[in-house]
């Protein structure tokens, strides 16, 4: 298994924060799948959540490297998983864009604290 390519994104909390009250669920619908925002939306620091998962989402495009090429925001999910911890999965065309380059795993890891939040994706083949 070798490194293909990696991708980070680093977020002010604040910015995401901001997002969601001038545009509400617009923003959410848009950026998040329907299990990303019941996942989110049930912590107590919600708005961290909101924003780790907006910084992994943001990695992934950089490490696909398909911003321009039709992958929307919901094509790129942020499981989580009880005994796994967040792992990504590929919907529409990012999952073909993954295929393609014959993407077999997808490591990430998530960071932040009360101001930030960070992400690191790691794509092998």
């Amino acid at each position: 298994m070798a490194i293909v390519a990696v991708g980070t994104e680093i977020v002010q909390c604040a910015r995401i924060a901001q997002m969601i009250q001038q545009h509400g669920e617009q923003f959410l619908e848009r950026v998040f799948t329907a299990a990303e925002i019941d996942h989110c939306a049930q912590r107590p620091d919600a708005t961290g959540h909101f924003s780790r998962r907006w910084a992994a989402k943001q990695a992934v495009f950089k490490a696909l490297r398909c911003h321009r090429r039709g992958v929307s925001w919901t094509d790129i999910e942020i499981a989580t998983h009880p005994s796994e911890g967040p792992t990504i999965e590929l919907h529409g065309i990012a999952a073909d864009l993954a295929e393609e380059a014959e993407i077999d795993a997808i490591h990430l890891s998530l960071g932040g604290c009360r101001t930030q939040a960070i992400a690191y994706v790691v794509l092998c083949d």
